[in-house]
Parts: structure tokens; sequence; C-alpha cells
């Protein structure tokens, strides 16, 4: 459209030209001319346009046409494939049916002989499984007879047991032990973590709770306490007020010192000194005796 239009304006100069050499036209006519020649070149682009405009409306519809026309053969294949499936399927299904109904006869004829074979197989067992009763009768009142001692032996281990099970639950039971450093008696994280992990225990009993601090029989030469009876009294006390902080009643608590009396380990070595320097923490029951 550019080209033509530009191809127009060229011939208007050209006859503009042409014109004013000639004499013929004047100014005023030669306007005239020129804008009627313009209006139609303007006019003969529109109609081009509307024709182009025209042709895409039917590429468009041609298009949306094809998609439909292979929609509706696709749907038509695929109802038709579907259509053979059934046919396959239905005769198949009758081919079961008639194979199932051979595979129940066959199946009831192989029954009724092994039901005839079965009750041929009972009469005949029936006479031996009757000199097997008559086996077990003679030696039905040997085997009574040991049952019975075993049931009065096991009947003996059972209160046997349970006179045990009485006899320690009146025994102190130990539920944890902390240990100190040389000379202290103050609680380090590891002790703490061994107390925290007994208050759930202690709290679901009512026994009394008994804490023996330990010493390991090193001398006390230096330091807030006179001897090991009085370190290891340290060491009960302050495991004690820890208990006692975690929600354990003072009044169930005992603090108790025996000082280097009750050694573990020996108190020669380094390592069992380290075992010796304790305090344990015990259930005692009523009328249990440490």
């Amino acid at each position: 459209m550019l080209n033509r239009t530009a191809f127009t304006i060229i011939a208007l100069l050209g006859v503009a030209l042409v014109v004013s050499s000639c004499g013929k036209l004047n100014q005023e006519e030669f306007d005239m001319w020129k804008n009627e020649h313009v209006a139609q070149m303007q006019q003969a682009d529109s109609d081009i346009l509307n024709k182009v405009t025209m042709l895409e409306g039917k590429v468009d519809q041609h298009d949306k046409d094809t998609t439909e026309a292979i929609s509706e053969a696709k749907e038509e294949a695929i109802a038709a494939s579907q259509q053979g499936d059934a046919d396959t399927i239905a005769a198949a299904e009758q081919k079961a049916k008639e194979g199932d109904a051979q595979l129940r006869a066959d199946l009831t004829k192989a029954i009724d002989m092994q039901g005839k074979e079965a009750m041929d197989a009972a009469k005949s067992g029936d006479a031996e499984l009757k000199k097997l009763i008559d086996a077990a009768g003679d030696t039905g009142q040997a085997n009574s007879t040991a049952i019975r001692q075993i049931q009065s032996e096991l009947m003996a281990v059972k209160e046997q047991v349970a006179m045990n099970a009485k006899e320690a639950a009146k025994k102190p039971m130990l539920v944890t032990t902390v240990n100190f450093g040389s000379g202290q008696t103050g609680l380090s994280s590891k002790g703490k973590e061994m107390l925290d992990g007994v208050i759930d225990q202690l709290m679901a009993s009512d026994a009394k709770v008994v804490v023996v601090g330990h010493a390991d029989g090193t001398p006390v030469l230096r330091g807030g306490f006179r001897s090991n009876w009085d370190l290891s009294q340290a060491r009960a006390n302050s495991a004690s007020k820890y208990l006692q902080s975690k929600g354990i009643d003072a009044a169930r608590i005992e603090a108790v010192g025996m000082a280097h009396t009750k050694p573990i380990a020996p108190q020669n070595t380094a390592a069992g000194r380290a075992m010796n320097r304790r305090a344990e923490v015990f259930l005692l029951p009523a009328g249990a005796v440490m």
C-alpha cells in the first residue's frame, strides 16, 4: 500500500510539471483534480483492505471447520474401538461361562471321588484308632499322677517367688548414685542429670527417701569440714536439697553421712577413690531397715 501511494504522489508531481509547462490549467483546477484522484486511490486501498479482512475470516473459519472435522473423526474412531472392545469382552465372558460350567462339573466329580476315598479310609482307620485309645487308657493313670506331681511342684515354686518378692519389697532399693570431686559437695551437671532421671520414680512411691553420703577416706586437711564424716554428710545434704527443689516432700527425705566406712572400690587407687566419693539415693519401704 505504501508503494502504491508513493507512486501516486510521483505521478501527480509529473502531471503538475506537465500542466504547468503547458499552461493549460491554473492552480485551483489542478488542486481539484489532485484531490479527486487521491480520494479515488484511498477508496481503492480501503476496498483492498476489506477484501484482505474477508479472506482472513474465511481462513479462520476453514481452520475451525477442519479442527471440528478432525475431532469428530477421532470420536467416531474411539466409539468404534469401544464397540469392538465390548464385542470382544462379551465373547470372552461367554467363553468363561462355558469354561466355568465345565470346571464345576470336573470339580464335582473329583470331590465325589475324594469323598468316597475318605469314607473308606475312615472306616479302615476306626479300628486302628480304637487300638490306640485302648493303649492310651493303660498309660493314662500314670500320666495323671505325673501331671499332679508337676502341678504341685509348680505351686511350690510360685509360693517361693511370692515370698521372695515380699522380702525384696521390705529391703532398701538403690535408685541412683551421684559422684563428687575430691573435697567437693556441690552437684555437677552430670549429678543433677542423674537425680532428674529418678524424680518421677520417687514421686510415684510413698516410701521413705534416704540419701547416704560417702567420702574416699583421704584425710580432710583444709576447707570447711573437720572430718570425712562432715564431708559425707554435706554431700548427702546437697543431694537432698536438690530433690526437695524438684518437688520431693522434705518430710520423706533423710540425709545420712557414712564417711569412708562403706567403700565400693579400693581406696588406694585414684579411680577407686573417685567411685567412693558419692551420694546414694534409696527408697526405703515401711518396715525396711538400712
